[in-house]
Order: structure tokens, then C-alpha cells, then sequence
């Protein structure tokens, strides 16, 4: 039997941060703000300097999911540095400057996050013991020559690229205002992709949160909106386990696709030259693309089942002990 938005929509109201919940959060992350606030408009020091800052991630494009054990609460803090031209050519001083910032904001708190061998930051993050919060620093540097856009590290080190954050969070929003399905169909495939641990992790490639979103975004664009949260669950994983996988990038981003030599291409959507996916090697790709094989034909499956208790049972077996619609 088919599944409807609104009993779909208990699963996703299942899975995602409840409101209530909310609070403790935004409590923390007002007061974050509020101490970056205080800070840029009295910073009287000269050359370096934080110009701004903008909330991102799934807590933004309201994509967020609930905390589980492997999977905290965690929010993207994007900012800007400005006053020195050659900044982006010395990305340790760009991360050593905010840290040295963090900490003067949060003297009690460790801001030091993953180091590596030579003892230089290579991921920034503010921990809120209490709450379980993490706020993941993201630190920019605005290009003069490209409105909107900057140049920004890559986590975890090794190089930088130019992107658009603002151009990013606008297409998310337009994406949404489209679609009212949209935050639905993205938490669902994600919560898919932590429960069969296809998620990127340390150096090993997975499908991140963002390739997702873009991979729903790609598809209502080329494909047509749809609404109905089943169909386009399944046009997902369709999409994903067909024998060839088209390379995605976005007419209304900068740049070109390069040569690349990752399994696929999943342009960032406001630079083609950004490969989403360009840590999953061929072997990572076949395990998801196997896994949405299995979740298209069960899902396909479940739909031709006769009864509610068959076709419970085999959602179940794609996105966990979770799932229920009641």
C-alpha cells in the first residue's frame, strides 16, 4: 500500500528536532551570538578583524535531525575575515587568528578541536557540555572581486576553494518555498543515510547531508517538483542506483565542471568546480549505490504489499526500527 505526506509526516516528526527541544539550543546559540556581536563592534584592532557572521548547516536550511548517539546536535558558524589581503594564501593564520578570537570570547572552553601531527588546528569547534551543542567554526574570506563569495578551507584541512554561503542558503530557501515536501524528503534520505552508516567519516568518503540535499534540489529542477514524499523518496533512490550517474551541476552557478577522478560529481550549487562527492572512491560508491538499489526495490515492494503491518515492515527494513506512521 501506498503511503501518504501526512502519514509519512509522522516518521519525519519522529526523526527531526522537536520544538520543545529547541530551546535549550537556542538559548546557548543566542548567547554565542550575542558575545560575536559585542565582540565585532568593539574590536578596535587593526588588520585582521571578524566583519560578520551567518548561521548555517541544517539548523538554517531547517534539514535538521534529532541527536542520536553518533549523530549530535551540531551547527555550522560561518566567519567572515577581513584585513588582510593575503589572507586565503595562509590558511593557518586564518585558523589560528580564530581560534585565538574564540577563545578570547570563550576563555573556559578547550576551542582546540582536531590537530594534527605538526600540532596545527584542522577543525574548530565550540562544545557546550550541558546541551550536547556543537557549533562547528567556519572561518571565510571574502573575495573583493566576486560579490557574495569567498574563499573557504576545506574541513580538515588540505587546501581551500571559493564558494558562496549567502548564494547557498538563498538556494536552499528557494528550494523549500517550491517544495513544501522538500525538508520532509531531505531529513528522511538523510536519517537513511546514518542508519545504514553511509555518512562520511574521518578519512573515509560517504554521502554527506549536503550531496543529499543537492541530489534532491538537482532532481526537482531537471525532473519536476514533486510534493508526494513516497514518490520522491523513491525517485531518490532510483536515481541513485541506475547503472550510469549523470554529472550534477547547476546553470545558475559559477564555473565549470573540471576533469576529476572520483567516482561521480555532485557540484556544490554555486560553484560547479566544487565536488560534493569528490571523497567517495569507487568502492564507497557501489556500497550506496547497492544500498538505494535495495531501498528502491523494497520501497517499490512495499507499495504492492496488501496491508498496513507488511508495508510498515518493509520501510522498517530501509530506514530502521524507527519508522512508523501513527
Amino acid at each position: 500500500m501506498k503511503l501518504n505526506n501526512n502519514e509519512l509526516g509522522h516518521f519525519v516528526d519522529k526523526i527531526k528536532l522537536q520544538n520543545e527541544n529547541m530551546s535549550k539550543y537556542r538559548d546557548q546559540i543566542n548567547n554565542l551570538k550575542s558575545k560575536l556581536e559585542d565582540k565585532i563592534k568593539n574590536d578596535e584592532g587593526t588588520g585582521m578583524k571578524v566583519s560578520k557572521y551567518l548561521l548555517a548547516g541544517s539548523w538554517k536550511k531547517r534539514t535538521i535531525l534529532k541527536a542520536t548517539g553518533d549523530n549530535p546536535i551540531d551547527i555550522d558558524l560561518v566567519l567572515f575575515v577581513t584585513g588582510d589581503e593575503n589572507i586565503q594564501n595562509d590558511l593557518k593564520k586564518v585558523h589560528d587568528y580564530i581560534v585565538r578570537y574564540l577563545e578570547e570570547i570563550y576563555p573556559t572552553k578547550d576551542i582546540h578541536n582536531d590537530v594534527d601531527a605538526e600540532g596545527n588546528t584542522k577543525a574548530i569547534t565550540i562544545r557546550f557540555s550541558g546541551s550536547g551543542l556543537e557549533v562547528d567554526i567556519v572561518p571565510v574570506v571574502p573575495l573583493s572581486s566576486l560579490e557574495n563569495y569567498v574563499w573557504q578551507p576545506q574541513r580538515g584541512g588540505g587546501g581551500k576553494y571559493i564558494t558562496s554561503v549567502e548564494n547557498h542558503l538563498d538556494f536552499s530557501l528557494s528550494l523549500r518555498k517550491a517544495n513544501p515536501s522538500y525538508t520532509s524528503i531531505v531529513r528522511a534520505l538523510k536519517w537513511w543515510k546514518n542508519e545504514k552508516e553511509l555518512y562520511p567519516y574521518e578519512d573515509e568518503g560517504g554521502i554527506s547531508s549536503f550531496a543529499i540535499e543537492l541530489i534532491v534540489g538537482y532532481l526537482d529542477l531537471t525532473k519536476g517538483i514533486e510534493t508526494n514524499i513516497e514518490e520522491a523518496i523513491i525517485r531518490f533512490f532510483q536515481f541513485l542506483s541506475e547503472s550510469t550517474f549523470p554529472d550534477i551541476q547547476f546553470t545558475h552557478a559559477i564555473n565549470n565542471i573540471p576533469y576529476y577522478n572520483s567516482a561521480i560529481y555532485i557540484a556544490d550549487d554555486t560553484n560547479n568546480e566544487n565536488n560534493a562527492a569528490k571523497k567517495i572512491n569507487n568502492s564507497k560508491w557501489n556500497e550506496i549505490k547497492e544500498e538505494a538499489a535495495e531501498a528502491f526495490d523494497t520501497l517499490n515492494l512495499a507499495q504492492d504489499r496488501n496491508n498496513e503491518g507488511d508495508t510498515i515492515n518493509e520501510w522498517k527494513s530501509v530506514f530502521g526500527p524507527t519508522f512508523n506512521i501513527k
